[in-house]
């Protein structure tokens, strides 16, 4: 299932897509491709180590492989994660990787200047330009980053919305997308990629149906798209990081033609247009307490608002505290004077905003395991 033997593939250089991306190996061992300019917005879902990253890192190759910079330019964030990394630098992007939230807004309204522009354009003038193509790993990470700026959501609707006009592509992946956790309409994301996934209820989210919670290998996937209504199954496509860096490095020495590249200028603190909001719109801006208090509590099997009060010294703040935990659900709902049930078991229990507040405030991937590790023995 290497990458690079579908890249350097007569079937991969020979194509008539727009935008031809390897997605894998079907059920008879056959390169299976397709097009991002037909879907023309995608999703990558799945849980940890599922394949999600890897797959994501495979379509940004793709078209850097297959397409110069005069045909096709990238966006990319990677918020909370770093799995895009190894493609700084490279000639297609328009905008260096995105790492914060502050910049993330900069350029989503940037790209939204530049749909509306693309828009009123006619003809050749169109067809002659660039396709953009929006990556955006761990997208809940960046909403909940973005809090109560609505600008953001209404920005990424527009351009999900109208941007196959403009020849603008979004690319999101994330481990449990919902309508309420991506606040986006997610019928305007026809194409489908769902890895292993944490709960039947996530792979009917992906895919209308059941299946991606049963999946087992890495890499294994169902694939659907307005081509391809009937999900199929595919061995999702793997690069090593070596193979990566060795193809991103043939990329950057190839003389390109930057005439038509889109480019949006650094970011700086001052063009800001959005206020920062804390995640889980923490009003007090006290987001490491209560990430304190969920790595706490995680461990235990019951926990109580009066234990959790003893132990950090806390006041009448401590039911706020509960209440936004049961809203994670990291605790049950209150019934009667009993100590709340702790719903998590496993890592893949907690949802994407959950650990993208733990990493914000310090607590890594690897800690996080091992709490539920040390849980079990």
């Amino acid at each position: 299932n290497s990458l690079w033997n579908m890249l350097l593939s007569q079937e991969f250089r020979r194509s008539n897509m727009r935008l031809p991306i390897a997605l894998g190996y079907d059920i008879k061992c056959k390169m299976f491709f397709a097009d991002l300019g037909k879907m023309p917005h995608a999703l990558y879902a799945g849980s940890t180590n599922s394949g999600k990253s890897v797959g994501l890192l495979c379509l940004t190759l793709s078209l850097i492989i297959g397409q110069p910079v005069k045909n096709v330019n990238l966006i990319l964030f990677d918020i909370g994660a770093s799995s895009l990394d190894l493609l700084e630098g490279v000639p297609h992007l328009s905008h260096p990787i995105v790492k914060d939230a502050d910049t993330g807004m900069y350029v989503i309204k940037s790209l939204v200047e530049e749909m509306e522009r693309r828009i009123k354009l006619e003809g050749d003038e169109l067809r002659n330009l660039p396709a953009i193509v929006c990556v955006m790993d761990e997208f809940v990470s960046f909403i909940n980053a973005v809090g109560k700026c609505k600008q953001v959501q209404e920005a990424v609707s527009k351009l999900l919305c109208r941007g196959r006009h403009a020849k603008i592509h979004m690319v999101f992946a994330a481990q449990d997308p919902t309508v309420k956790n991506m606040k986006i309409d997610l019928n305007n994301i026809t194409a489908r990629m769902a890895f292993l996934c944490a709960k039947y209820q996530n792979s009917i989210t992906v895919l209308n149906e059941g299946g991606a919670e049963r999946l087992s290998g890495n890499g294994a996937m169902f694939y659907k798209s307005n081509e391809y209504p009937q999900k199929i199954y595919l061995q999702g496509a793997y690069v090593s990081h070596d193979d990566a860096k060795q193809l991103i490095e043939r990329v950057k020495m190839v003389e390109q033609d930057l005439s038509v590249k889109f480019v949006i200028p650094e970011f700086e603190v001052s063009n800001s247009f959005c206020q920062v909001i804390g995640d889980f719109d923490s009003e007090d801006g006290q987001k490491k307490e209560l990430a304190d208090i969920i790595v706490w509590t995680l461990p235990q099997n019951t926990v109580s608002a009066k234990r959790i009060k003893e132990k950090f010294n806390m006041g009448n703040r401590v039911n706020d505290a509960v209440e936004r935990m049961c809203k994670m659900e990291i605790v049950d709902k209150k019934f009667a004077k009993q100590a709340r049930n702790v719903i998590p078991t496993a890592i893949d229990d907690l949802s994407e905003e959950v650990i993208c507040l733990l990493e914000q405030c310090g607590y890594d991937i690897d800690y996080i395991t091992e709490i539920f590790q040390n849980k079990s023995k």
